[in-house]
């Protein structure tokens, strides 16, 4: 059966490059679609981040209720939205060193697994160093969020113990899920993915016809799972499906994905002992979800910001 920890697929990490632009641009392109303070995104730039997306929307049907324009136009306040909260992180004189990067490389290339790890890349055409750059973006984004709201979360044992009595049959010992996948590499055709499978597309078709993971040849077939096997990023809303359900999109930092658990194998009475740390890590994760926009908002108002939505 296949690692379960391949799950954790590499996918475009589409991020912006914190700082000036040196690109020489002329005419429209090299004219500011984005500007926060002296940082700037030139149009060449953004058509650039975006090529992977255009690509993918090229891919589907015309009259599929995906609109390309709208998409832009919503990645165009996604990559303003990274620009400030990177802004952020060069006022605090935040980085990510050679050695958190490699690091955090090393994981993904151990949870996929180095062959489709090195296919992932020829499949998606895009350059290892590339991703490379646009995943320290990532993880310099999480740095700095974490570190501006998470000192200020608490959470108390009352906490803990309310959140595992109302989730008790999720910490079952052993409890072991069979769950089919679809990864993508954007939010709006993954919204268009799970608008169809909530109107009855078959699953298994879609993740063949739509999914960049390895297992969508399989339709989607992770087989059985257990906690500890996945990336934490996505473990726990998967263990929170009832069976035969579809999960909502989930983002992560490898991409946008959608799950359905297929069959269940029950375990245990579970120990509240045995699951501190993760209840804790679930409590502080969702405040800081909850702080995260009104931080954005008076991150906003620090900043000069300029946005040229009609260029888009």
């Amino acid at each position: 059966m296949r690692n379960p920890k391949r799950a954790a697929i590499v996918s475009f990490v589409l991020l912006l490059v914190s700082g000036c632009s040196n690109r020489n641009n002329t005419g429209a392109e090299g004219q500011a679609v984005i500007q926060v303070d002296d940082h700037v995104l030139t149009l060449a730039e953004f058509n650039e981040f975006f090529e992977p997306l255009r690509m993918s929307y090229a891919k589907e049907p015309t009259g599929n209720g995906l609109d390309l324009r709208q998409a832009r136009l919503r990645f165009l306040l996604q990559l303003l939205e990274e620009m400030i909260v990177l802004r952020r992180a060069e006022e605090l004189d935040l980085h990510i060193s050679s050695e958190e990067l490699e690091e955090t490389v090393g994981r993904i290339k151990k949870d996929y697994g180095e062959e489709s790890f090195k296919a992932m890349f020829m499949k998606q055409a895009v350059s290892l160093e590339t991703w490379k750059e646009r995943l320290k973006r990532q993880l310099l984004i999480e740095k700095v969020t974490r570190k501006e709201l998470l000192r200020k979360i608490s959470v108390s044992p009352e906490e803990i113990k309310d959140y595992y009595d109302q989730h008790r049959e999720e910490w079952a010992h052993g409890k072991q899920i069979r769950v089919h996948h679809i990864l993508l590499p954007d939010k709006d055709k993954a919204d268009f993915v799970l608008k169809q499978l909530k109107k009855g597309e078959d699953f298994s078709t879609m993740a063949r016809v739509h999914s960049i993971a390895p297992e969508s040849e399989q339709g989607g077939d992770m087989g059985y799972v257990a906690r500890g096997q996945l990336p934490k990023c996505f473990e726990d809303p998967l263990f929170r499906l009832r069976k035969d359900t579809v999960s909502p999109v989930i983002k992560t930092p490898y991409g946008y994905h959608i799950f359905k658990v297929i069959e269940e194998k029950d375990a245990g009475e579970p120990k509240i002992e045995d699951w501190l740390e993760k209840i804790k890590a679930r409590i502080q994760q969702e405040k800081l979800e909850t702080a995260y926009g009104p931080w954005l908002a008076k991150l906003r108002s620090r900043y000069r910001i300029t946005v040229s939505k009609e260029m888009i």
